[in-house]
């Protein structure tokens, strides 16, 4: 039987491979749980293990749904804690994964909304445009709190999330652009009114000015 460079049949290479593979994202997904921040009920050791091992024997095709039905079986209290677990199991097997998975998610527990795309943006910025979309097609109510959730992750990027989630949620756009007008860190010579409302921070915005029309944003770079 033909050996590899390590001195070990080729037909036992492979699955040993897999097997590695295997035991690299555990670990990865065991180092994501230890650092995780449960804003509800914390999730034991126990139950964090049994979400990463569901969500790393799912087909990676099947994550979605799979994240879906784990969170719509956690207890209310747990509910937050089992999304973000979820979404971060999901997004380390396989980072595609994060839009389907956060869309799915959501509609299966809105509340669970602005700490789940909180989570998911910090695993794969380069697809928190689309996250927060997601995220807002999927609790329209919300899509003002999901902008200001992921403002307050990457400050920089408030004013192209904002543009995303106002152009696939038009009703959304008043409530975001009272948000966004108390953070001129986040405009890059677009000018927004300053509404009345509150800011992320729970200060009050000054008084209340006419609604200004928003124009079209620009076309991404």
């Amino acid at each position: 039987m033909p050996e590899d460079l390590f001195g070990m049949p080729a037909a036992e290479f492979k699955p040993r491979m897999k097997k590695n593979n295997q035991f690299a994202l555990a670990a990865l997904l065991a180092s994501l749980t230890c650092f995780a921040t449960s804003p509800a009920q914390a999730l034991t050791e126990k139950e964090a293990s049994a979400i990463n091992k569901t969500i790393i024997e799912a087909p990676a095709a099947d994550l979605p749904i799979k994240a879906a039905e784990m969170v719509k079986q956690a207890a209310k209290k747990e509910k937050e804690a089992v999304a973000v677990a979820v979404v971060r199991a999901a997004i380390a097997k396989k980072p595609a994964s994060a839009v389907p998975v956060v869309s799915s998610v959501v509609k299966a527990a809105p509340a669970t909304a602005l700490a789940v795309v909180a989570a998911a943006t910090k695993l794969a910025p380069d697809q928190m445009e689309a996250i927060a979309v997601a995220a807002a097609l999927a609790a329209p109510e919300l899509a003002d709190k999901i902008v200001a959730a992921i403002a307050e992750v990457f400050p920089k990027a408030e004013e192209r999330v904002a543009k995303a989630v106002m152009l696939a949620v038009p009703q959304s756009q008043a409530k975001i652009r009272q948000r966004t007008s108390g953070h001129p860190e986040a405009s890059s010579g677009e000018t927004y009114g300053t509404p009345s409302g509150t800011r992320i921070d729970g200060s009050a915005f000054p008084a209340t000015l006419p609604p200004v029309g928003y124009a079209s944003p620009a076309q991404p770079h």
